[in-house]
């Protein structure tokens, strides 16, 4: 659990849902929900969802794979002018930094497959960031959006 007891708790989102592909839609539209309530632009809201679901279903496919043991909990933030999302689940350690980049330039046919969804939250994030805190996988990802 993170230790972000700053945020007001208005200002912030956390949900633990169990590691299934089924359960990411719901979290979606209920974070949707919930930054409508605190009048965050569409558009950030829009891409912080496609990143955290980008992301929440590499943990389910790669992660726990066939597994049914695992859970993620998700926190969001309001911060000043953005957005901070943890993401963190008990799956094998992954550091998405450890894979190389995609080369985008090569034709679809050409490319090795996986890594194109760690390479879209690169790019759209603010910040990102990843740690392992003892068994556990903690993924960070910021978006800001005009004030």
């Amino acid at each position: 659990m993170p230790n972000d007891k700053t945020a007001p708790d208005h200002a912030r989102f956390h949900h633990v849902i169990p590691g299934h592909i089924a359960e990411i839609e719901a979290l979606t539209e209920a974070l949707r929900g919930w930054a409508d309530r605190l009048g965050i632009p569409a558009r950030t809201v829009n891409s912080i969802i496609l990143m955290l679901d980008e992301l929440l279903t590499n943990v389910v496919m790669h992660g726990y794979g066939k597994t049914d043991s695992g859970e993620i909990e998700v926190t969001v933030l309001s911060i000043a002018n953005g957005i901070e999302v943890i993401i963190r689940d008990g799956a094998p350690a992954f550091d998405p930094f450890s894979i190389a980049e995609p080369d985008t330039t090569l034709d679809v046919d050409e490319r090795d497959i996986g890594g194109l969804g760690v390479h879209f939250v690169r790019k759209m994030a603010d910040s990102f960031a990843y740690r392992r805190d003892g068994e556990i996988n903690e993924v960070r990802f910021s978006k800001s959006f005009p004030s």
